[in-house]
């Protein structure tokens, strides 16, 4: 035996004894000792390599649960805003994932990390995220029970935040799939067999059972009847869409049937004080047609194989450096600045729906939710006691993008993705065709093509995801407010209608 296989073996032993420490510290309630662990968990991050780092960052991430299960015995904790602990619960386990060495993990092993990170999304009113770990988790074990039963319940909530009747019955009826299966003799249970969970899992999916009996769901009606497009251009476009769940339809979520293959989502049906001009709809037109424009470019300038007719006759030095030029490049650039603008236009929106009270020119993202007291940020009073699910879920997405003002993120590469809008607004960014040796300095920096995409990939979906969190998020204040009302409190509906489109000279 070489001293390298020894030392893995030693590791391996030294593992198990601390995953032994976290148990025990988790079991005893022992807040003191947890965050030992945790000191303990990020040194051996310095020197560990390989699937070890993945397995200390999910190690981390127990810690952090055992601290937020303490903290959940304080008085309204589970609604609470700020729970820090499950912010860094999530930071761990997506740092986990994103470690090489984190497909070198036991199948089991990697399914309940990922599984974690869902209901820790889930928690957080982000469904539409925690539905892509689950679907991970299934990938690599498809009959695993708490990955099953875990998005089954996060579709039943989702469904029942909905707004649309229709959209509510096909996601009860995925859901009922899920949670059947994950009740089922063929799951398999990677941490062994929880009775609990099965019980929970049974009520949900006797739950959707009934719901889809009480609406008298059709399983037989076809979701593929509707053609995807015209012609190929359609057909390619829309089937991206569909492919990398793009489309502003909670079916996307859950389906890649044509039925979801619309820009469905608006606002919900909504009130107006008689001296109020009904103005929302209005912001939320600009926020989806922007997204949608946002999502075509990067379609084009992924898929593009032609030179543009704007690139023809230019002429550019080489710099011998990797860059590619051109009209395609530009554009990749253009669509990820135009889908990052959309957070803090949803922060203006906020701060007139909730009345918030901020200036228009302090708003932003990150900032919408917090109030300046004494030099220090408190919760805004709109949001503190709030119960709205999908709107917590707009809050934590924000934990997604960095601002100086503010340290707490829980997406690895944040402060990367804020650097990338930046330096696409306001200096140099070029798009490498391969990884090359250049320098970057604070003025002019590189990516490459492939990389640049991914992350535009990203931006472009936590802005769809954002759009459904502030629609639904709407509705959920409505019914709100209609519970709450005054009986002296004029107010009219306000429902969307299809208006007509600019396609150019008149």
């Amino acid at each position: 035996m070489n001293i390298r296989e020894e030392n893995a073996i030693q590791m391996d032993k030294a593992l198990e004894a601390l995953a032994l420490e976290i148990d025990t510290a988790a079991d005893d309630g022992n807040i003191s000792a947890l965050n030992t662990l945790l000191d303990k968990c990020n040194n051996g991050l310095e020197a560990a390599t390989g699937q070890n780092r993945a397995i200390l960052l999910f190690f981390e991430a127990n810690c952090h649960s055992a601290l937020a299960t303490i903290r959940s015995r304080e008085p309204d904790y589970e609604w609470s805003w700020r729970q820090s602990e499950r912010v860094s619960e999530i930071l761990s386990l997506r740092k986990a994932v994103s470690e090489l060495g984190f497909s070198e993990l036991e199948p089991m092993f990697q399914c309940k990390i990922l599984t974690n990170l869902g209901n820790n999304l889930s928690h957080f009113g982000r469904f539409v995220e925690a539905i892509k770990s689950w679907d991970a988790a299934l990938q690599i074990i498809p009959n695993s029970a708490m990955a099953l039963g875990s998005k089954g319940v996060g579709l039943i909530h989702y469904g029942q935040s909905l707004y649309d009747h229709g959209h509510i019955g096909i996601l009860a009826a995925h859901a009922r799939v899920d949670l059947n299966n994950a009740i089922s003799k063929g799951a398999l249970w990677c941490s062994g067999f929880y009775p609990e969970a099965e019980k929970h899992f049974k009520q949900y999916c006797d739950s959707s059972v009934k719901y889809l009996e009480d609406i008298a769901y059709d399983f037989e009606f076809d979701l593929d009847q509707w053609p995807l497009g015209e012609n190929k251009e359609d057909v390619d476009y829309r089937g991206w869409c569909l492919q990398h769940r793009l489309f502003l339809s909670p079916l996307n979520d859950v389906c890649r049937h044509t039925a979801a293959a619309q820009d469905v989502i608006h606002l919900p049906s909504h009130t107006y004080n008689f001296d109020e001009k009904p103005r929302f709809p209005n912001y939320f037109n600009l926020l989806k047609q922007e997204y949608v424009t946002a999502r075509y470019m990067l379609f084009e300038a992924i898929n593009g194989d032609k030179e543009h007719i704007s690139d023809k006759d230019v002429l550019l030095l080489d710099g011998f450096d990797g860059v590619k030029f051109g009209y395609r490049s530009e554009q990749i650039k253009t669509a990820y600045r135009l889908a990052y603008s959309l957070f803090d236009k949803i922060a203006l929106f906020l701060n007139d729906y909730f009345s918030v009270g901020l200036k228009a020119g302090a708003v932003s993202f990150r900032r919408i939710w917090w109030k300046t007291k004494n030099k220090e940020f408190e919760l805004s009073p709109c949001f503190e006691k709030s119960k709205n699910w999908p709107l917590r879920g707009l809050y934590y997405l924000s934990k997604d993008l960095f601002d100086e003002g503010f340290i707490d993120v829980s997406l690895p590469d944040a402060q990367e993705l804020a650097s990338l809008r930046n330096r696409t607004e306001h200096r140099y960014l070029s798009l490498q065709g391969y990884a090359s040796a250049v320098e970057n300095t604070d003025v002019h920096s590189y990516i490459t093509i492939a990389d640049f995409e991914c992350k535009a990939m990203r931006i472009i979906s936590m802005a769809r995801e954002a759009l459904i969190y502030l629609s639904l998020a709407m509705h959920q204040e409505e019914v709100t407010r209609n519970k709450d009302k005054n009986s002296d409190k004029l107010s009219v509906p306000i429902l969307s209608t299809p208006i007509e489109r600019y396609y150019g000279n008149l």
